[in-house]
């Protein structure tokens, strides 16, 4: 088992040494850089000494409800390009287009996910999901409407609704009963995610994982901590060796499960969902443990600026 190392407790040497073996960053969003839409102390900072290092930066998150260009204007002080930015959206077309996914989609998400998914030629298939009444006749009725029109889905892709109702997880499992093999994709797939330092908001894990247990079929995750989000970041920013990488997180469950499962090194902070009690009482599986730990990227600044190597 992995033992967690304090970084800002490390040797001069130790911290070189590690700054050394990566070329590429990948970072986290919320509760990494930003808080909400306020950026951590330090972290904008952090990233640009990091650059100045040479080191060659991406911004990932899970965040589907946020545009490419609401993230790119979220990250304005962190001096970020569109190249830089990976969401879960981008992630899902790549794929759909990969596979050569029929032009029918059935989708549940948020406005983000539709509009990209229609802007890149793709028919979103509905259920109805107005006020339904508490009738058995009437809900049959609605479940035969939709197998009805549905008959030319291609994919199942899901994310973070807001807005969900319960007969949009029905209409996948129809999908998913009638034909077992069809895509099932789901963008992200996280428990909450931070909406300030005391507020964690509910993700769309629950529904995901109950149309699994329910249909006896797993979803392709294409998001953290899935490993089709690391062959998408090494086709996309042409990486030779992943041990090369480092990833920087505050999720354990996400951001250093991916990590770990891609063969990337991983830093953990503690200004989001981990807290440093967590790794005190250890209560987590050996996949989430991070190489190492610091407060913040704050405090990771700071121990750049020791070594007097910028």
């Amino acid at each position: 088992m992995k033992h967690i190392k304090d970084l800002s407790s490390s040797s001069k040497g130790e911290i070189i040494n590690f700054i050394n073996s990566f070329d590429y960053i990948f970072s986290d969003i919320d509760g990494v850089l930003m808080l909400a839409t306020t950026p951590l102390p330090g972290a904008a900072g952090c990233i640009d000494k990091l650059k100045r290092l040479g080191k060659k930066v991406g911004f990932v998150t899970n965040n589907t409800i946020s545009t490419l260009e609401e993230v790119k204007r979220k990250l304005s002080h962190f001096d970020v390009t569109d190249q830089e930015i990976v969401t879960p959206v981008l992630s899902v077309v790549a794929y759909l287009r990969k596979i050569e996914c029929p032009k029918d989609i059935f989708c549940i998400g948020g406005h983000v996910l539709r509009d990209t998914l229609e802007k890149a030629g793709y028919n979103i298939v509905k259920i109805q999901v107005d006020e339904l009444k508490e009738d058995m006749a009437l809900l049959r009725d609605v479940c035969l409407e939709f197998l009805e029109q549905s008959k030319n889905v291609g994919a199942i892709v899901m994310d973070l609704d807001v807005n969900f109702h319960l007969i949009q997880a029905e209409a996948a499992i129809l999908l998913l009963n009638r034909n077992p093999t069809m895509p099932f994709l789901v963008a992200a797939t996280d428990d909450s995610g931070p909406l300030t330092e005391n507020i964690e908001f509910i993700g769309n894990k629950f529904y995901v994982e109950a149309i699994e247990r329910i249909t006896k079929i797993p979803c392709k995750i294409l998001a953290k901590p899935s490993i089709e989000l690391k062959h998408y970041l090494e086709e996309r920013f042409d990486i030779p060796q992943p041990n090369r990488v480092l990833f920087i997180g505050d999720s354990l469950t996400s951001d250093i499960t991916f990590a770990n499962r891609a063969g990337f090194q991983s830093l953990l902070v503690l200004t989001g969902q981990t807290k440093l009690d967590d790794l005190v009482n250890w209560q987590h599986q050996d996949e989430n443990r991070p190489d190492y730990y610091v407060k913040s990227l704050n405090c990771f600044s700071d121990l750049l600026t020791g070594l007097n190597i910028i």
